[in-house]
């Protein structure tokens, strides 16, 4: 499995390909009818906030308490910066330019001051990272793993790192944050970044499949089993299908080799064919 935190470490990145600019702070207008400014901090916390209590009050019912606790508080806006794309780029060295935010292990998030509605779909991505079920997980073999949503990331003891539903967890993730936007009625923000575009379609078209409460149940909850049983079930009861699924979203939107995003693309579609044919005609 290719060792992806050797260079980006706990980073989950949202990506705007060449919009980033190199900005300082700013403010903005509230509204075409008043003359009050508001800061791009201030503009992050009042969607960070929001989505919060959708997450809780659409989702809390999956979320362990120490989750939810975390959530109900305020302290989270503490651990939300936004800052200036020259000092992004220079705190994060080993972030690809082309990422305009993240949330670490810590529950940290920093966005690039780069407009009002990149600002507004970094938080709700980043915050919908921060609502996902997080984990670190200290093994009997000495490995670590840590959990966000399906994300699995084990550090080995021999120095290995082994990342599991990498590009899966990011379209979910984005799936997520698109509704929460449209849920805002923050329509300019859903449109000004293409985020995770075939990750996020193969993300809907799981959940049609395997149900949403088993989505919910992995991504929100600790219950990543019964995703995978279904989908494998579904699959012929192939218990490594959704293994294959998993990197073959990994393929399609981290690789650079157009032949190998073909073969991957094609192994999805003949999968997505077997899963629907045995749900909905077998």
């Amino acid at each position: 499995m290719k060792e992806l935190y050797e260079e980006e470490s706990e980073v989950y990145e949202t990506k705007a390909g060449n919009r980033d600019i190199n900005n300082n702070e700013i403010s903005y207008e509230c509204d075409f009818s008043s003359n009050e400014e508001i800061t791009s901090k201030e503009i992050a916390d009042a969607v960070h906030d929001e989505t919060k209590r959708d997450m809780m009050e659409e989702h809390g019912d999956v979320m362990n308490e120490s989750q939810r606790e975390m959530l109900d508080s305020d302290e989270t806006k503490d651990h939300l910066n936004v800052i200036s794309s020259q000092e992004y780029v220079d705190r994060f060295e080993e972030v690809p330019f082309n990422v305009v935010g993240h949330c670490d292990k810590e529950g940290n998030i920093f966005i690039k001051d780069i407009s009002m509605p990149v600002i507004e779909h970094v938080s709700v991505h980043e915050t919908m990272h921060l609502c996902a079920d997080r984990q670190e997980i200290n093994m009997e073999n000495g490995d670590t793993k840590l959990v966000s949503g399906l994300r699995e990331t084990t550090f080995h003891e021999d120095g290995r790192i082994t990342d599991k539903n990498e590009k899966i967890n990011e379209g979910i993730t984005e799936m997520y944050t698109m509704r929460e936007l449209r849920s805002q009625e923050l329509d300019d923000a859903s449109e000004s970044i293409v985020s995770y575009p075939e990750a996020r379609v193969w993300a809907e078209r799981l959940e049609k499949l395997v149900g949403q409460e088993n989505v919910e149940a992995a991504y929100f909850g600790t219950d990543k089993k019964s995703i995978e049983r279904e989908f494998n079930r579904l699959s012929g009861n192939d218990e490594s299908a959704w293994n294959r699924f998993s990197k073959d979203i990994d393929v399609v939107e981290n690789s650079q080799d157009m032949d190998e995003i073909r073969h991957a693309k094609e192994r999805l579609f003949i999968q997505y064919k077997t899963i629907y044919m045995n749900k909905y005609m077998g």
